[in-house]
């Protein structure tokens, strides 16, 4: 942490970055039943604005329910935690709202269901210190093993355990130089990065993989928005893994990359220019969003 004077809200209390600590036998460290959301907070003339903020809030509380975990707070008294937590930290750009169970437990089940919900807002500088350039297009490998099927875990649960596959896969793609993964579902469609919303243009379409596999993400919701807006045509359907071959375009989607233009997938590199021209309106128009200009920002962006 660059900024020792970051706070971090806890149960209702804002205490200093280095004091929110877990203990290392507590039952969601053991366990991964830790449930997150992560959001982007953007500072305009007129103040602070978290973008999907009660999206956002309302999947937390979402989540929390599906991984069995009791929340102190509903989803009105959170927001307004995310509201008091970016006041204190000036400058913040991420906000992250995590929902554990601190209790050292050894069972799978925690000793008391009611979880400990913390909300830290903070800068990529704080936590990824150095220079950012502008970002490259991603490549993309697909890892053999596929997602974990909803009927085993719900893809709607953003939740700690989740995420443990996507990791390994990932850092063996990086190892292979690629930026990212691209995970297939059970029935060999293209679903989803580690941690990211894909879609591709086929012609004129812009396709997007269905919710029974992948997260319901806010970002993927607010380029839906746009691209709706934008009159482009609009599959949400299952992707087959063959679509690579006819896209004229692929991008990701996510809260820390808004839209992010694909160059390759698995070897095979998309048509140029990369971004294409579907990828270059999609992502002006997230800019304009975040930045207050855009006819659907007030849809979106929720101050503080």
């Amino acid at each position: 942490m660059t900024n020792p004077d970051r706070r971090i809200w806890i149960d209702g209390v804002l205490i200093p970055w280095k004091d929110a600590t877990l203990h290392v036998l507590s039952q969601s460290a053991a366990r991964g039943s830790l449930v997150f959301d992560v959001m982007s907070c953007h500072w305009l003339d007129d103040g602070p604005a978290v973008f999907g903020l009660r999206e956002h809030v309302e999947r937390f509380v979402r989540s929390a329910g599906l991984s069995g975990m009791t929340l102190p707070s509903d989803a009105d008294a959170l927001i307004a935690a995310v509201g008091e937590t970016v006041h204190a930290n000036p400058g913040c750009e991420v906000v992250k709202v995590n929902a554990y169970f601190p209790g050292i437990a050894l069972d799978v089940l925690p000793a008391d269901p009611l979880a400990t919900v913390a909300v830290a807002a903070f800068s990529l500088q704080d936590v990824v210190p150095g220079p950012s350039g502008p970002r490259r297009p991603a490549r993309l490998q697909i890892p053999d093993p596929r997602k974990m099927p909803p009927w085993v875990m719900s893809p709607q649960a953003k939740l700690a355990a989740g995420y443990l596959y996507a990791s390994v896969a990932k850092a063996g793609a990086r190892r292979d130089g690629f930026d990212d993964i691209l995970l297939l579902d059970e029935q060999g469609n293209l679903a989803e990065s580690a941690a990211m919303s894909f879609m591709l243009v086929e012609g004129e379409r812009l396709c997007v993989p269905p919710l029974d596999y992948v997260l319901a993400g806010v970002t993927r919701r607010a380029v839906l928005d746009l691209a709706r807006d934008e009159k482009i045509e609009i599959a949400e359907e299952p992707v087959p893994r063959d679509a690579i071959e006819r896209a004229s375009e692929a991008f990701l989607v996510g809260t820390t990359v808004n839209v992010w233009a694909v160059a390759e997938i698995d070897g095979h590199k998309l048509p140029e220019p990369v971004p294409g021209p579907i990828s270059v309106r999609l992502a002006a128009r997230m800019k304009a969003m975040l930045a207050g200009s855009d006819p659907l920002s007030a849809r979106w962006l929720e101050k503080v």
